[in-house]
Parts: structure tokens; C-alpha cells; sequence
């Protein structure tokens, strides 16, 4: 069950562009088919990019630790990137 939980992007990106792929190219290949298919994959590539978990920096956690005891209520949220 782990190693779907730690794939679950990529399982989830195969099985999208799979089904694309399907319904575009059961009825031959068209060269909008390709582009459809080359935008299909740079967006998923590109949400890859942009929700891919990412290790937090030095500043952001001085940050963090200067905000909190300031009177401030602090939201603290800590999550696992796996």
C-alpha cells in the first residue's frame, strides 16, 4: 500500500495520459491527435512541478520561530512530503 501512496502522481498521470492516448488514437493518428496528446503531457508534467513536495528553507523556519511567543496566534501545519 506504501508504494501507491508514494507514487500516486505517477500512477495517476500514467493512467490519465493512458486513457487520453486511447480515445485520441483508436481511429488512427491525426497530427492534432500528437499535439493534443503534447499538451496533455506538459500539463501534467507542469502540475508535477508545481505540487511536488519541497524541503522548507532556513528562513522560513527562523521565520517561524521568530513569530511564535509574539502574541500572535500561530497556525503551524507540518506535513510529510511521503
Amino acid at each position: 500500500m506504501q508504494i501507491i501512496n508514494h507514487y500516486s502522481m505517477l500512477f495517476s498521470a500514467v493512467f490519465i495520459f493512458g486513457i487520453t492516448s486511447f480515445f485520441l488514437l483508436r481511429d488512427g493518428y491525426a497530427p492534432k491527435d500528437g499535439v493534443i496528446l503534447f499538451v496533455v503531457m506538459a500539463v501534467l508534467i507542469g502540475g508535477w512541478l508545481i505540487l511536488r513536495p519541497k524541503q522548507g528553507t532556513a528562513d522560513g523556519q527562523k521565520q517561524l520561530e521568530a513569530e511564535i511567543g509574539k502574541g500572535r496566534a500561530v497556525l503551524l501545519e507540518l506535513q510529510s512530503p511521503f
